[in-house]
């Protein structure tokens, strides 16, 4: 390696790959990261809120309209190749990683701009009122600034240095929150309350560019941008790209199809849900991110640990996602009414299955990231095609009978068959079985019925105490696995070390 290769302020290439495998600094990159999803999903929260409270039914509809179509544009924004460059920022030279660096960070840019583009011309070939189309050509910048920033942070994941990702979405989602109390109080519209989305956005795209030029990651992208990298990139994500795609869609269409089978009300009442369920698929993807790491790092030398880090995440997974079922069940519409207002407690149902969606599809996630992890992500897509099949299926026979309660009926069937027939897939493909704890799945589902029923009969038997009620029910969930653990019922969901792995 030539001196040049080097990166000033670093005497020998670093082990990459043995950063990457410290588990120990992924916790760390994980602590930090969910303590920024905290404070984001409470802020996001209070904006919704707020914005819920401001405008009209309809107004509030399409204002959830345009922002479920944005997040369904990261189909063409994302396309997997996060998944697929993550393995090569692990190299042993500086030069490659610099140059991988710069093309992804320039593909992911193209990106942005080519979603921003499919949306705005979604929502005017289909004929959407004209405040629609202007709201969606404002907050469409979100989608441009936000790609660039999500690439920034697969880099800084690639070292599990994700502290100054995590303030910065924390403190821009602290502008978004002061632009939008603003808003409500001097011009409460539609269109200005597209705008602090897109604030926030320029904030954290500007911070991550100026943290990523620190030399101690040994991530300063390079001045060329190799335009030829990009084939290989896209060749190699195509599986794991069509699957991620159909993914969004499967999530994302029930939305799409409720504005245009039902009304901008039923999409406002329905996406109350979505901004519990919203906020669990946040903390899920937090926590994923730095497993998915140590997933890479493990393959395919080391087996046994890449199994008892996938037993002990999915564990934990499904532990977090029942602890929140078990806690929003029962208190579902004094929650929804103390935080939105009473024209939304209709939307109580929905909501409840929504987050139990929600649940469910951290297994997928987890189940999604693993097969990448593998390089096996090509066995995805046909699950996610008949996911996708399914739920617009049921839509198409639900919605005109059951509106917005049609939508969530249908989301929970569709993300349960893709939980089995993932997992299906998994056992199939992997050179190794046992990856999924299923004893302790179903000890975890037997007990969160439990707490979750005795939870509900208490909020309505004693309607005051229904928030002690809830955060005792979770309690007792939490409390119920750690009992389990301990007499071998079910398995830790805390990883294990490496020795004890072995």
């Amino acid at each position: 390696m030539t001196e040049s290769s080097v990166p000033d302020g670093m005497d020998t290439p670093q082990d990459y790959r043995a950063i990457a495998a410290d588990p120990k600094a992924a916790a760390r990159a994980t602590a930090a990261v969910l303590a920024s999803r905290v404070v984001v999903a409470a802020l996001g929260w209070i904006g919704s809120v707020i914005v819920a409270r401001s405008l009209s039914p309809d107004e509030w509809g399409q204002f959830s309209f345009v922002f479920a179509l944005l997040g369904l544009m990261s189909v063409v924004t994302d396309l997997g190749v996060g998944r697929v460059v993550l393995a090569r920022l692990m190299d042993n030279d500086p030069e490659e990683i610099g140059r991988t660096a710069s093309s992804f960070l320039a593909l992911r840019t193209a990106l942005g701009f080519g979603g921003y583009v499919l949306a705005v011309a979604y929502v005017a070939v289909l004929g959407y009122p004209s405040e629609v189309i202007i709201a969606t050509a404002a907050g469409g910048l979100v989608v441009v600034f936000a790609t660039p920033s999500h690439a920034l942070s697969v880099l800084y994941q690639s070292r599990h240095r994700l502290l100054l990702v995590a303030v910065s979405e924390s403190l821009g989602q602290v502008i978004q929150l002061g632009l939008t109390v603003l808003a409500a109080v001097f011009a409460p519209t539609l269109l200005i309350f597209i705008l602090p989305a897109v604030a926030n956005e320029i904030y954290k795209l500007v911070t991550k560019g100026f943290g990523i030029r620190n030399r101690t990651l040994g991530l300063r992208p390079s001045k060329h941008i190799e335009f030829s990298r990009w084939g290989p990139y896209l060749k190699e994500a195509i599986p794991l790209a069509i699957g991620f795609a159909l993914t969004v869609a499967m999530l994302k269409i029930d939305v799409l199809m409720l504005s245009l089978l039902d009304s901008f009300d039923a999409v406002g009442l329905y996406s109350i849900g979505y901004k519990f369920s919203d906020m669990m698929d946040t903390f899920a993807l937090a926590a994923v991110a730095p497993v998915s790491t140590l997933l890479i790092a493990s393959w395919p030398h080391d087996l046994e640990t890449f199994r008892s880090r996938s037993r002990s995440a999915a564990t934990l997974f499904a532990v977090f996602g029942a602890m929140a079922v078990a806690a929003f069940w029962p208190s579902a519409e004094p929650l929804i009414r103390l935080l939105y207002g009473e024209r939304f407690v209709e939307g109580a149902n929905a909501a409840r299955l929504l987050v139990l969606g929600a649940a469910l599809m951290s297994l997928v996630l987890l189940g999604i990231f693993m097969l990448a992890s593998a390089g096996m992500q090509r066995h995805y897509p046909v699950v996610a095609l008949l996911g996708l099949a399914l739920n617009v299926g049921l839509n198409v026979i639900l919605i005109p009978r059951m509106s917005y309660n049609g939508a969530a009926i249908s989301t929970v069937a569709t993300i349960g068959t893709t939980v089995v027939l993932l997992w299906i897939v998994i056992a199939r493909s992997m050179p190794m079985s046992g990856l999924l704890p299923v004893r302790s799945i179903v000890a975890l589902v037997v007990i969160t019925a439990v707490w979750t029923g005795a939870g509900y009969a208490a909020v309505h038997t004693f309607s005051a105490f229904w928030f002690p009620v809830s955060v005792l029910a979770a309690a007792l969930v939490g409390g119920s696995v750690i009992g389990l653990v301990a007499v071998g019922v079910m398995e830790s969901p805390l990883p294990r070390g490496k020795k004890e792995d072995s």
